[in-house]
């Protein structure tokens, strides 16, 4: 019972407890992620679509068939006019640029309130902190575009709760780590490894039966002389189509290397719990911020994102 509460009187680190400028930048990076997958559905849905219209041309004659080819051509039409929106509206980089300017706020706040490098010095501390989540941003100058119509960049830069943690005792600042920051990483990395081998297990027995479905109707036709129409164009769109997602979706390359950073945050609690000198403490968060780090590093670089040394972290 003790030790329950114990765990009940340790405060929650919600996004609102962060600096206005993680909670503008993780708010504008998940509008563009919304946004840039939307978009490639939609292209993607239009292949699909045209690839099946295009295979009822064989059924129909005069007018029927002028309006089949109609329907194709516009659907076809919407799907390049889609193309062209996502890249010039750069969703993308919006969404990767955005998640690298939250995710380097986001490890600057656990150092600022765990009196780690670069933030142990007591004299004007706070104005070290906002000149840091200031450089962070200017960094990304291209970024400013989205953040300006988000209210909630103008929030404190220093939240309450970061003030009462970095002024509490080293045992509860040690607590509050392990389980907001440490756990909490080692728990969403462990899950989302899981979700996504489940996920690329998914789509690649979609990518392969839709293939062999393919191979049969092939050689159905063949043996029989050919079909009223012919399906294996669309089919082998379709499986071309998933393929295209699966690999827009990463979820191989996330399955391994979320995986990796919860077997390393794992190893890193079993430290931590037998800490006992505050002096260590931040060689520790050092450790840990490092392992977490080195995931979302990755991240940027398969997807050629400048990545600032100080204050990267985990989605």
């Amino acid at each position: 019972m003790e030790d329950e509460n114990k765990n009940n009187s340790v405060p929650i680190m919600s996004n609102q407890n962060y600096p206005g400028l993680f909670q503008g930048a993780d708010a504008a990076a998940a509008s563009a992620q919304k946004t840039f997958f939307l978009l490639q559905r939609i292209y993607l849905g239009s292949l699909i679509v045209g690839g099946l219209t295009g295979m009822l041309t064989s059924l129909f004659t005069g007018s029927a068939l002028i309006w089949t080819y109609t329907a194709m051509a516009i659907v076809l039409a919407i799907g390049l006019l889609t193309l062209w929106i996502g890249r010039s509206r750069q969703d993308d980089n919006a969404w990767f640029d955005c998640r690298a300017i939250a995710e380097s706020v986001k490890t600057a706040t656990w150092r600022y309130m765990m009196i780690a490098p670069p933030f142990q010095n007591l004299d004007s501390i706070d104005q070290h902190f906002i000149s840091e989540l200031q450089e962070i941003r200017n960094a990304r100058p291209e970024c400013q575009k989205y953040l300006a119509g988000i209210s909630v960049v103008s929030n404190p830069a220093i939240t309450d709760l970061m003030r009462e943690v970095r002024g509490d005792t080293f045992e509860n600042r040690k607590l509050f780590y392990i389980e907001q920051r440490l756990c909490d990483q080692k728990v969403w990395y462990s899950r989302n490894a899981e979700l996504n081998a489940r996920r690329g297990n998914r789509w690649f027995w979609g990518t392969a039966g839709l293939q062999c479905v393919a191979v049969i109707v092939a050689i159905v036709q063949a043996s029989t002389g050919g079909l009223g129409f012919n399906m294996v164009p669309v089919l082998t769109t379709c499986a071309a189509v998933v393929a295209a997602w699966s690999q827009m979706k990463r979820h191989d390359e996330l399955k391994k290397t979320y995986a990796l950073a919860a077997q390393e945050l794992s190893e890193l609690e079993a430290i931590a719990s037998n800490l006992v000198i505050e002096g260590e403490f931040p060689q520790l968060v050092e450790q840990v911020e490092e392992a977490i780090s080195r995931e979302h590093t990755m991240w940027c670089a398969r997807r050629d994102v400048p990545l600032r040394r100080t204050g990267s972290g985990a989605r």
